[in-house]
């Protein structure tokens, strides 16, 4: 996730995942670079960015509407996995956030349902004269394994292995059709660049996912751990290239999404660095921070052209 939002490799923007991860104040966000280009910004879902301070969450970091949790929580009722407050012990916290204040009262409903309603929503009232750049972090498919009952009744439970990892798939389709919907609806499809990336590979324990023919997964720094399944559509992308797939000479990086974003948006992608204006000037992470090693620049590349079929030369 920091690597998307800042277009940096996972080792130049923090490679530890525990809870106190958190994005160098030095590097903007792609939601900030485009929302300092006239776009809205939105956010829903998981986050796992930084929490322990307003300008680290998703509204401090650029999203001009946010609903999700910051950490890891239960699909079900949005309580912590772990101790994220001083107080009391395990998970004793609730951690659903609404832009800048707890969504009070908002828990007990199985999370991607509200998620993916906040996007929904967000496009179906999004005035079209502005554009729009929205951060949809399904919290499926992830452990705790849980769904909906009319997810799992899809399928037989006596073919299929692992039920609640299937119904958690079925979710994100769902998702990707009910937002594919909403932009259609909107008229908003045509101009729009919809890219779907799973995060890392299946977990073998967890999920009991397979990423055949590649070795390990989840946790792992093999390629089954760090390659994923990814695609894109919208009616911004070429006819001749719909229905094709990249080869292997085109390896795209979680980092290149965002340079490929902003290069679309006409925004310089390059890093933000040294003493900062403002807000940030102010932050005292920012002022021991100067005093530290420069922040790295950004790694991604622009992969628009062989995307879009301009080029068919490696451009990594």
């Amino acid at each position: 996730r920091r690597s998307f939002l800042t277009g940096r490799l996972p080792p130049h923007v923090g490679q530890t995942n525990g809870p106190d991860v958190h994005i160098d104040f030095r590097m903007e966000t792609i939601a900030e670079k485009l929302a300092a280009a006239g776009y809205v910004t939105g956010h829903s879902g998981k986050w796992h960015a930084g929490f322990f301070a307003m300008h680290q969450t998703p509204h401090g970091r650029g999203f001009s509407t946010s609903l999700g949790f910051l950490y890891g929580v239960d699909h079900w009722n949005q309580r912590s996995f772990e101790k994220v407050c001083k107080y009391g012990s395990g998970g004793n916290s609730t951690d659903l956030w609404d832009t800048d204040r707890p969504a009070r009262g908002m828990n007990g409903t199985y999370g991607d349902y509200m998620y993916v309603g906040h996007a929904v929503k967000t496009i179906m009232q999004h005035n079209v004269s502005t554009p729009l750049f929205y951060y949809l972090a399904t919290e499926v498919s992830h452990m705790p394994n849980e769904a909906p009952l009319r997810f799992c009744d899809k399928y037989n439970t006596t073919t299929v292995p692992f039920l609640p990892v299937y119904a958690m798939s079925s979710i994100v389709d769902e998702a990707l059709q009910n937002v594919t919907a909403a932009l259609q609806a909107k008229g908003m499809w045509e101009n729009t660049l919809l890219v779907v990336a799973s995060d890392n590979g299946g977990s073998l324990d967890e999920t009991k996912a397979s990423n055949f023919p590649l070795r390990g997964g989840k946790y792992s720094w093999l390629e089954g751990g760090i390659r994923t399944s990814a695609w894109v559509t919208g009616g911004i992308l070429p006819l001749t290239m719909r229905g094709t797939s990249l080869s292997s000479d085109h390896p795209i990086a979680v980092c290149d999404w965002y340079s490929t974003f902003l290069a679309l948006a006409g925004v310089d992608g390059d890093a933000m660095q040294g003493e900062q204006t403002g807000t940030r000037q102010a932050l005292p992470e920012l002022k021991a921070l100067s005093k530290s090693r420069p922040v790295p620049g950004v790694d991604g590349i622009n992969q628009w052209p062989v995307i879009s079929g301009l080029s068919t030369a490696p451009l990594r």
